[in-house]
């Protein structure tokens, strides 16, 4: 007779976010509207709705070491650049306790589902910058759009500080 045993180890720590993972969360508010003083205008950033899907479950880590949960935060505006509205959303996924939540990003048509590239995340840790361009992101055409995101940088704590969109539109934050 053989007998599979597949054990379970506990984990003490019961919310998957900790509260260092929420300090991204609360980069924008949802209730203002974010300007962005351009070499071509100005553009501007909206945020209307904030989810968090926090399941409270405790952590359980499987004999394979493969994390049990669900555990995920999005934040979904909308960007203007010349008076034409642009989608734009960034996502966090906790995949383990002990690390940084996974971020993807969708701006406009540019779409970077979980960055963990080299020059942006080590060990399980996010550079404080993340860069996102063709080598991390892909565009995704669902309708002809008359401008996109060519790059763009994310400051962990402070959002959007720099971007470059494809008729020739930079912006650069001051303080960054």
């Amino acid at each position: 007779m053989f007998v599979l045993a597949l054990s379970s180890c506990k984990r003490e720590q019961m919310f998957h976010f900790t509260s260092h993972d929420t300090l991204y969360f609360n980069v924008y508010d949802t209730l203002e509207e974010y300007t962005f003083h351009t070499n071509n205008g100005i553009d501007s950033l909206r945020f209307k709705e904030k989810q968090i899907r926090e399941t409270y479950n405790e952590w359980y880590f499987n004999n394979l070491e493969t994390s049990i949960f669900n555990a995920s935060f999005c934040c979904e505006g909308v960007f203007k650049h010349n008076g034409l509205k642009y989608s734009f959303c960034y996502c966090l996924s906790k995949v383990a306790d002990n690390q940084d939540p996974v971020f993807s990003i969708y701006a406009g048509a540019r779409s970077a589902i979980s960055i963990t590239d080299r020059r942006n995340y080590d060990r399980g840790f996010y550079n404080d910058t993340i860069i996102i361009d063709e080598s991390n992101s892909d565009i995704i055409q669902l309708d002809e759009q008359p401008c996109e995101f060519k790059s763009l940088k994310w400051h962990k704590y402070k959002g959007l500080v720099e971007y470059e969109l494809s008729d020739g539109t930079i912006y650069k934050d001051s303080i960054n």
